[in-house]
C-alpha cells in the first residue's frame, strides 16, 4: 500500500539530512513501541525502516535511547520505509548532539 505525499515540500528541500542506521521505536497513538530503524534525521523530521503501513496525517513519536523524544506526524509511507516531520524541532544543541551519532551527511 503506498500513501505518498508529495516528498519534494520546501523543508525537505533545504534541509540536510543524515544517515543513520540506529534502533529505534516508534509509537502510534499512545500504544506500544515499535521496534523501527531510523535511517536518517533532519532537524525538522526522520526516516524510519519498518513493514508498517500508517496513513500520512498519523501522529507518532520516535524514541532512540539517549536521545529526546520526538513527536511528529507521518508525511508519507512507502516500500518499507516511513517519511514523518516533527512537530517541535529539537534546540540546536540537542541537534548537534543527535547528528553526532549519526554516519554523517547524506549525499
Amino acid at each position: 500500500m503506498d500513501n505518498n505525499t508529495s516528498s519534494q515540500s520546501p523543508v525537505r528541500q533545504a534541509e540536510p539530512r543524515f544517515a543513520t542506521d540506529l534502533a529505534a521505536r516508534l509509537v502510534v497513538v499512545e500504544g506500544e513501541p515499535l521496534a523501527v530503524r531510523l535511517i536518517n534525521l533532519s532537524r525538522n523530521g526522520f526516516r524510519v525502516a519498518s513493514p508498517l503501513i500508517l496513513p500520512a496525517g498519523q501522529p507518532v513519536r520516535l524514541e532512540v535511547d539517549g536521545w529526546p523524544r520526538l513527536a511528529g506526524r507521518v508525511m508519507w509511507c512507502d516500500s518499507g520505509r516511513i517519511g514523518c516531520m516533527v512537530d517541535h524541532p529539537p534546540s540546536e544543541a540537542v541537534y548537534a548532539m543527535m547528528c553526532a551519532a549519526t554516519e554523517g551527511r547524506e549525499r
